[in-house]
């Protein structure tokens, strides 16, 4: 676990830099969480001449998925159930879960379940569509929760941006990763989607502080959390899942959710999430 007298030595240096502005740091931290889903998103391009072999399609997006729900459960679904309580986490957590299946079967036609017809090149766009739109959703809260802590400690808002930062890494890589292999976008549409989403951040801190910091509590974001959590794990085990899976390559596809899993929770673990 990072030492904290390394964070607390950081973040003074940081409140003197900042001349006691009460919005410097908030956006600050709220911006680099967010720009390394964009970082993510590049680091695809390092991959882009082996990307079209079935293996690193399924590798990728069971890695993918294997961040997005370890994630929703040990950051989002216990932290949160120890503030609203167990029912309310449940409850908000099937709400975001059924809002995905709803979309699916009734929303835009891009976001439908795939037909059995659907190319792979198609059906790869609209996993990276869904997974840009999901994230979005779920970078904001992020922001707000960034700038909440902050405000209260800027230690804390540290620690809680460098989580962040992390973990939306291989987001972006779930952006950008399916978008490229579809052959449907540039690199430059598909890195700048994955960035798009992760500037949803600096926003969400922004909103915070302007609109919303009289009224808005962490009790609140919590809630949002829960219910953006339940989503994260429908995209998951509706598109990415099952999207490794048509590729045929299982042990890749194992291999992806193993690597997933244990990265990000290894990352969690080093920050003390």
């Amino acid at each position: 676990m990072l030492g904290e007298p390394m964070f607390v030595t950081l973040t003074a240096a940081l409140d003197e830099a900042s001349n006691g502005s009460s919005y410097m740091l908030p956006l600050a931290f709220s911006l680099f969480a967010g720009l390394s889903t964009g970082i993510g998103g590049v680091l695809v391009l390092f991959f882009r001449n082996n990307i079209v072999h079935l293996g690193v399609i399924a590798f990728m997006l069971a890695t993918a998925a294997a961040s997005m729900i370890t994630v929703s459960i040990v950051d989002l679904f216990w932290s949160v159930a120890d503030v609203i309580g167990m029912p309310h986490t449940v409850f908000c957590c099937s709400l975001g879960f059924m809002t995905v299946w709803a979309v699916r079967k009734f929303g835009p036609s891009l976001l439908h379940e795939p037909k059995a017809d659907e190319s792979t090149e198609h059906r790869l766009e609209r996993v990276g569509i869904i997974t840009a739109v999901t994230l979005t959703a779920h970078n904001l809260p992020e922001g707000m929760a960034v700038a909440l802590s902050t405000m209260g400690s800027s230690t804390l808002g540290l620690k809680m941006a460098l989580a962040i930062a992390l973990h939306n890494i291989p987001e972006g890589l779930a952006i950008t990763g399916p978008l490229l292999m579809s052959k449907q976008k540039t690199p430059f549409e598909a890195i700048g989607l994955a960035l798009a989403s992760g500037l949803s951040e600096p926003v969400g801190a922004l909103l915070t502080l302007v609109f919303f910091r009289n009224v808005l509590t962490q009790a609140l974001i919590d809630y949002a959390l829960a219910y953006v959590g339940g989503v994260m794990v429908a995209v998951a085990t509706l598109e990415l899942i099952p999207e490794a899976l048509r590729t045929d390559r299982h042990w890749h596809t194992v291999g992806g959710l193993l690597c997933g899993t244990v990265v990000m929770g290894l990352s969690l673990h080093a920050l003390g999430e």
